[in-house]
């Protein structure tokens, strides 16, 4: 059972992977803030690049980096244990701190979209609760995250009443776009540019890191609690998964009519932030019903039981996938790296790029993984936090039917 227990995490994990390249795409290819925009997109809306948008923000965007988030939270108990145990407390520590550093340069030196430098400071915190029931850790999570949801939805709703004048709206939104263009410039240029702007727009995401904390930190606690209750283990009853799936699809099915409401009236700026708001505070739900779904897959043994057995691979090396999309996506787009394509690419081709992107990482990983204990930077960042690690399997891995 242990064993069919870490590949269902395994199985969420390379889910979680692969499904956040598509949400980060247009940032790799866009200059921000018009890479999360749809009006100022500078590719226009023709109805395939809606059509990849529509579908993103549906059935990915936010989701699968809260599975993330709530998987790191398991993590933090399966390498720390309890709070009692001070050895593996301080291997936990060592491991977060190290996280610390590649955040630090990954999101400088390669991306500025990381998410483990976030990650890890909230895992200083969370580890503090690690010993905590199920129950509490869901109930302080969810709190958390209810309480801090309203607070972003109650201050857009305040930006949308005290922003009466549409002038004012328009004049701010022309100086974003002037501000996207000139950066646009930047990432298009040499490798030194292409990095100077990276860590520009790093230091300019960092001023959200404490609400990103919070927030990240609440769904560790959730997903932690999740964990120990059975739910991400695939312990939990079949009513239990059942309502979770109907619950999320519900979720789900509320933000596509949002959306089609928004296509429908010519995607308002009023609206847009409104749906923002929503699709944050909902995501959690959604997540889980994703959980639910592979809980079903793996519990079957038709067709659908091959995809967690498939994505599996992929969660075991995340770390190296995580990193290697940024790898691969910023030679393609920054200047001085590759093709330099950054701001030339529309989104039905970020969308080919992603799926072919996620058949590389799901043969690499496979083809890795019979071979090797861990994925290459799992294997870098654990002799760090541990010391030495064997990498290299004693035997060929069994072939799986």
């Amino acid at each position: 059972m242990a064993k069919d227990r870490i590949v269902l995490l395994d199985s969420l994990r390379g889910l979680g992977v692969l499904g956040i390249l598509l949400c980060n795409m247009p940032d790799f290819a866009v200059a921000p803030p018009l890479s999360e925009s749809v009006a100022h997109w500078p590719h226009g809306t023709g109805p395939a690049t809606l059509g990849v948008w529509f579908a993103t923000q549906w059935l990915f965007q936010r989701k699968f980096v809260t599975l993330f988030a709530m998987l790191f939270g398991v993590s933090i108990f399966l390498v720390g244990g309890e709070r009692a145990e001070r050895e593996k407390g301080a291997i936990l520590r060592k491991r977060l701190a190290w996280m610390v550093v590649f955040g630090v340069l990954h999101g400088f030196a390669i991306w500025f979209g990381d998410v483990l430098l976030s990650y890890a400071l909230a895992g200083f915190a969370v580890m503090l609760t690690r010993s905590w029931s199920s129950k509490r850790l869901i109930r302080t999570g969810v709190t958390i995250w209810i309480i801090f949801s309203l607070l972003a939805t109650a201050g857009t709703l305040a930006a949308l009443f005290l922003q009466h004048d549409h002038s004012q709206m328009a004049l701010e939104a022309a100086k974003g776009v002037a501000k996207a263009k000139a950066a646009e410039v930047q990432y298009g240029g040499t490798f030194v540019q292409s990095l100077t702007q990276n860590a520009k727009d790093r230091l300019e995401f960092l001023v959200g890191e404490p609400f990103i904390f919070i927030m990240t930190s609440a769904l560790m606690m959730i997903g932690l609690g999740c964990f120990k209750a059975g739910v991400l283990t695939g312990e939990a009853r079949k009513s239990t998964y059942v309502t979770l799936a109907a619950i999320g699809l519900t979720a789900s099915a509320a933000i596509a009519a949002m959306l089609t409401v928004m296509v429908l009236r010519g995607l308002p700026q009023p609206l847009l932030m409104i749906f923002s708001a929503v699709q944050w505070t909902t995501a959690p739900l959604t997540t889980l019903a994703y959980v639910s779904l592979m809980v079903f897959a793996a519990r079957s043994t038709g067709f659908w039981s091959a995809v967690p057995r498939i994505l599996a691979p992929v969660g075991q090396m995340a770390f190296t996938n995580y990193l290697t999309q940024s790898l691969i996506m910023t030679a393609i787009f920054y200047g001085g790296r590759g093709p330099g394509l950054h701001g030339k690419v529309d989104r039905p081709v970020l969308a080919a790029l992603t799926v072919a992107t996620w058949v590389l990482q799901i043969l690499w990983s496979r083809w890795w993984m019979d071979r090797f204990e861990m994925g290459p930077l799992e294997w870098v960042w654990r002799r760090l936090y541990r010391g030495p690690t064997p990498l290299r399997r004693a035997a060929p891995r069994p072939a799986v039917a």
